[in-house]
């Protein structure tokens, strides 16, 4: 027998349609396999697909998997983040918890239209920035670079917001770059005053060459303009085609990464 799938397309860290990050979330009657799962997502060709299984979220943690279309990967904060929606709505769960393909277990809660997630806190090492990765940025010098090896991403803090807006990346040498790395991600001050710092970042070694909005990453971020600014509770602004807004606080050993969702349409494949 055919099983039935439900899609929901939802924009993430965003109240208004067509902004933020867009997500599928895949609810099946049992688990599906991995070149299912990778078929779907393909098909919708956005720049990640979450999967769960229909059971009753009463008190329940959900396994969650996460898909580009090219591969599947270990977290993803924009698609937990629309997870949490598709749960609410369809367990009348406020609060679900999900656990990743690596045991991380992420809690979540959904206050007013706010919905937040529970992420460790990360630390940046030392990272000696290549020549061949500034080139692929477009970008010339720089103030600071770290690497987060959970995350498997470098993090590099620029000295002007207009220069990280205009950045246009060489996706075929930043590929070529680093063969060690997912990601990289670029992060500075804002140009006005709603937000506290502003990021882009870049995933084309695991086929999204720009993502709209990520939550993941915020689990360094947080912690990084925290000691920047020396505040934990902070408003950061995407600054990519789409744009998304992420409110994130800090403590000692996690972050809390909130965004609001819109949800676009609700089918069955």
């Amino acid at each position: 027998m055919k099983q039935t799938i439900r899609v929901f397309i939802i924009d993430t860290f965003t109240s208004e349609k067509c902004l933020g990050n867009p997500t599928a979330v895949c609810v099946s009657d049992k688990r599906l396999d991995h070149s299912h799962a990778l078929s779907l997502a393909k098909e919708f060709d956005l720049p990640v697909t979450s999967f769960i299984e229909d059971q009753q979220g009463n008190g329940t943690v959900f396994p969650i998997r996460y898909f580009t279309p090219t591969q599947e990967i270990p977290a993803c904060g924009h698609a937990t983040l629309a997870t949490v929606k598709v749960v609410a709505d369809r367990f009348s769960n406020s609060a679900p918890s999900f656990k990743t393909k690596e045991d991380i277990v992420i809690q979540t809660q959904i206050k007013d239209e706010l919905i937040t997630m529970t992420y460790p806190k990360y630390e940046l090492k030392a990272y000696p920035v290549s020549e061949v990765l500034l080139q692929g940025l477009g970008i010339r010098k720089y103030l600071s670079a770290g690497l987060c090896e959970e995350l498997e991403a470098v993090f590099i803090e620029l000295d002007d917001p207009l220069i990280l807006k205009a950045v246009q990346p060489d996706f075929v040498k930043l590929i070529a770059s680093d063969n060690k790395i997912t990601e990289v991600v670029i992060t500075s001050v804002p140009d006005d005053n709603e937000y506290d710092f502003i990021l882009r970042s870049f995933c084309p070694w695991i086929g999204i060459d720009e993502d709209p909005v990520t939550g993941s990453v915020h689990s360094v971020l947080a912690g990084f303009w925290e000691t920047r600014l020396k505040k934990a509770h902070l408003k950061a602004f995407q600054a990519s085609e789409r744009g998304g807004e992420v409110f994130v606080t800090a403590f000692p050993d996690k972050v809390e990464i909130g965004g609001q969702v819109t949800v676009i349409s609700v089918k069955e494949v």
